[in-house]
């Protein structure tokens, strides 16, 4: 069995809908069981969303004005896909409960988190409800499922925590039975309902936390997520013509390059996977031939020093620790920092520290970062660095103990011709943390890509 997720550029345009459908059909046609799970089509969240923030403001004509936009892209992918007739009957209702929701929050000037996670669940009851059709159209049997057997704890709205024994016996009681019936369950991804029966988000990644709380739920070992990429690469194409396809990655690995840089997936999100045994695939929906990168917990021995290089756009920011008064030890400054950056609502990527400075970095375009900078200014003397960049090199699991490795990574920086403003390892050795200036990270990644990638063996 497999749990097939699409993702929102996959769910986009007719012309992606016949390939996502293609894409089940060979796999119905093989004798798969398989459990499909959708994002919205692309952009219609981030609609949905701005309609939103616009009711709240009383702005509902404007709202209205992007509802009908979203309508229009529906109802337009139906007729390309010949399937208007049969989507009007099985949408009409949802799209008359999301107009009056706009409404709703326009009448009560409130756009509570709560509203905002039904009124974001709409593009995933839409898009599910377009591929069932478009499916049946085919001859398929496709059953449209909403994600309410997903169980969630009630402790937030827009990013709740999952009741797993819950959830198992209510996926149990809701999707076995359309796979006995050897239908494929069409199943909206991104959200859950809490005991009450309200919709309740999975939060960041939520499309791809569904497909692996219904692999975990339904003791399924294989998650395909099919996206736009081929997969994971050794580094940004953009930056490296020649950069190559990983076709296997630890958990680890695709972890430490996610959060910084590689949008290929949130990490958390299939984390109910991996610890379960099981791998998650990612595939390109246009590019079908493409084998895709397997995550798993551990990947297969690799004999490079280097598997790939992300980077992340910071700001950095370092404290002179010698401008505190002295009464304070260095864990009380470390205390102020961190309980000021959380009450900002400021996150920290990076973190290096000596007797005399305390360095930190936190990403570039966080709304909050000005107050955090004026509030840490009562802590002590800082400075603050724009315009960064942490390049993040990872290494395979294999690299733990070797020497050398980090001593091969600054040389070949420094052939680059770049200065190292900030540096961090792990314990594992797996991610080596460098900041370097924004302007010199294409010359700096297509170094380390050539010397440590294609070049070089584990030391």
């Amino acid at each position: 069995m497999k749990v097939l997720k699409f993702g929102g550029t996959s769910m986009g345009s007719s012309q992606s809908l016949k390939a996502v459908s293609e894409i089940i059909i060979k796999n119905f046609e093989e004798n798969h069981k398989i459990v499909v799970s959708c994002s919205a089509m692309s952009q219609v969240t981030n609609k949905l969303i701005k309609i939103g923030q616009l009711a709240e403001k009383w702005e509902i004509k404007e709202a209205l004005v992007i509802y009908k936009e979203i309508v229009k892209k529906h109802f337009d992918t139906a007729l390309e896909l010949g399937i208007e007739k049969e989507f009007k009957h099985t949408s009409l209702k949802i799209f008359e409960d999301l107009e009056g929701v706009i409404r709703g929050i326009g009448l009560l000037h409130e756009l509570s988190d709560k509203s905002h996670a039904y009124l974001v669940s709409f593009g995933e009851k839409l898009s599910t409800r377009l591929l069932a059709c478009y499916l049946q159209k085919q001859s398929i049997s496709a059953t449209q499922l909403d994600s309410f057997f997903i169980k969630l704890k009630g402790d937030n709205f827009k990013e709740d925590n999952v009741d797993y024994e819950k959830t198992k016996s209510a996926i149990e009681k809701s999707v076995l039975p359309v796979l006995e019936n050897n239908s494929i369950p069409i199943i909206t991804g991104f959200f859950g309902t809490n005991d009450a029966g309200i919709i309740s988000l999975l939060g960041r990644g939520g499309s791809d936390f569904s497909a692996a709380i219904l692999a975990k739920s339904l003791n399924i070992k294989v998650v395909e997520i099919w996206t736009d990429v081929d997969g994971f690469l050794s580094a940004d194409p953009r930056i490296v013509k020649n950069a190559n396809l990983i076709e296997e990655i630890g958990y680890e690995e695709a972890s430490e390059l996610c959060f910084f840089g590689a949008k290929v997936l949130h990490p958390k999100t299939i984390r109910p996977v991996i610890d379960y045994g099981g791998e998650v695939w990612i595939k390109n929906t246009f590019n079908t031939t493409c084998a895709g990168t397997k995550i798993t917990q551990k990947a297969k021995p690799s004999c490079h020093a280097v598997v790939s290089i992300s980077s992340k756009s910071v700001v950095m920011i370092t404290l002179d620790v010698f401008s505190v008064p002295t009464t304070k030890c260095k864990s009380e400054i470390f205390g102020e920092i961190f309980s000021t950056l959380k009450k900002c609502k400021v996150g920290v990527d990076m973190i290096a520290s000596s007797e005399s400075l305390i360095s930190f970095c936190t990403e570039k375009n966080n709304i909050h970062l000005d107050e955090a900078v004026n509030a840490l200014k009562k802590i002590g003397d800082i400075k603050v660095y724009e315009d960064q960049k942490i390049l993040c090199i990872v290494s395979p699991k294999d690299v733990l103990g070797k020497k050398g490795v980090a001593a091969a990574i600054f040389q070949s920086i420094a052939d680059s011709g770049v200065s190292v403003g900030m540096y961090s390892q792990n314990a594992s050795e797996i991610a080596q943390l460098v900041v370097i200036k924004e302007s010199e990270t294409n010359q700096a990644i297509k170094q380390v890509h050539q010397d440590l990638v294609e070049k070089c063996t584990l030391i």
